[in-house]
């Protein structure tokens, strides 16, 4: 088949990873959670239930991601993008009135439900459409995306930080809320799905590079083999730690003896690198060839379990600190743009997005039991240390599981 150099341009590609990136701040703004933990910790008495509305974020955020995947393959990137959009901005605008409906339920609601879902709606299918846009890149056009996710944090920590300690915590659920919502539906206006010329042309390009599989395989087929399950299994372990971390980096530093300020940086320059992480983990995985991908993230979370033993060990020095909570962040950072990427490694493209929203589960469990084990050591032990020796162990098991990842990938690829 021949194609014609208009029918192959990839020019709006770039301007559909630009909106998915503005999608993904828009959903990533929920990450900068911990700035509110002090505050829900005080009005509730427990540092359990203050992690608790996150943590349900993060578990309805994974498990529907599986509806945004079959949704996207049904029906396009814009029905679900604003539907992520605007379930999002809805959710945290309820949020505001959790000084006026106190129970946890309330915010375990309006954030745990309302505004994970919105993330579920639109993060997979966001993801998926900037590796079917540059198949021949694929590490880092999907990094390109998720910065936005890892990335908005990097804004959103400081400034929710000002705002609760000068308005209080519904104001800032209120003023986060109208901020989505201007952000985020235009983007969803503005993004589209690639043509069907453009994906099969530049996929010869990846099949060049031998990091396509040999053919697609469907989510039923996918989820019988041994590969999906270390795929999953090692993206819950991997993940923990940093999603442990990011429920309760501002009450962890503040345990150290950092102020509110010094908290919001230690949330800032984790979500800096968090989004850092994202691209260039994706770009080195591309540059290694066949087995990059299980490469780099065996690495890469053998250097996590290195860094959360660190974490629990450290003093009261703001330097330290950061310093240690910085590469957390890349590392972490990484897990989101290597994973898509080898999910598509492994079981191609035609099925990316119903495949990688089923991996993706993984991560949502992780989300669930990792910051809410957080909260419970910290409200048994006074401390993290427990934890995050705890998120140390899990990240070097997932660092072993990806060394046979390595071997099983060779099955695959052509």
């Amino acid at each position: 088949m021949t194609f014609t150099q208009h029918s192959v341009s990839r020019r709006y590609g770039y301007v559909s990873l630009a909106a998915g990136a503005m999608i993904t701040a828009v959903l990533g703004s929920t990450y900068a959670y911990s700035v509110y933990v002090p505050t829900l910790e005080r009005m509730w008495g427990s540092a359990f239930y203050a992690s608790l509305p996150f943590s349900v974020l993060i578990a309805m955020f994974a498990l529907t991601s599986i509806l945004g995947g079959r949704l996207y393959s049904m029906r396009g990137i814009k029905l679900v993008a604003a539907s992520s959009m605007l379930t999002t901005s809805v959710g945290l605008l309820l949020s505001s009135l959790v000084e006026l409906v106190i129970s946890p339920l309330w915010l375990i609601f309006t954030y745990g439900v309302l505004v994970g879902t919105g993330n579920g709606l639109g993060y997979v299918p966001t993801v998926a459409l900037a590796r079917r846009w540059f198949p021949d890149r694929a590490g880092l056009a999907t990094g390109i995306v998720i910065l936005g996710y890892g990335g908005s944090a990097i804004a959103f920590a400081p400034v929710k930080t000002v705002l609760v300690g000068l308005y209080g915590i519904a104001v800032t659920f209120l003023a986060v809320g109208l901020i989505s919502l201007a952000v985020g539906v235009p983007a969803a206006l503005l993004i589209r799905d690639p043509p069907r010329e453009v994906v099969s042309y530049y996929s010869k390009f990846s099949k060049k590079r031998a990091i396509l599989p040999k053919r697609d395989t469907d989510p039923r087929e996918a989820s019988r083999t041994i590969d999906f399950w270390l795929l999953w299994l090692s993206f819950l372990l991997v993940s923990g730690a940093g999603l442990m971390l990011i429920g309760h980096l501002a009450r962890f530093a503040l345990s150290r003896g950092l102020g509110r300020a010094e908290a919001a940086l230690a949330i800032s320059l984790f979500s800096l690198m968090n989004a850092l992480g994202r691209p260039p983990a994706g770009w080195i995985s591309d540059r290694l060839g066949r087995f990059g991908r299980p490469i780099t993230m065996t690495a890469l979370f053998a250097v996590q379990a290195l860094l959360f033993s660190l974490l629990a060990l450290a003093g009261e020095d703001p330097l330290q600190i950061y310093l240690i909570v910085s590469v957390a962040g890349f590392v972490y950072g990484s897990t989101l743009a290597l994973y898509p990427a080898a999910t598509g490694d492994f079981f191609g493209l035609k099925y990316l997005s119903e495949n990688y929203a089923l991996i993706f589960t993984g991560w949502g469990i992780s989300g669930l039991i990792f910051p809410a084990l957080g909260g419970y050591i910290r409200d048994v032990t006074g401390g993290y240390e427990v934890a995050l020796l705890i998120a140390s162990a899990v990240s070097l098991v997932g660092a072993l599981m990806c060394v046979y990842l390595k071997k099983r990938l060779a099955l695959y690829l052509e």
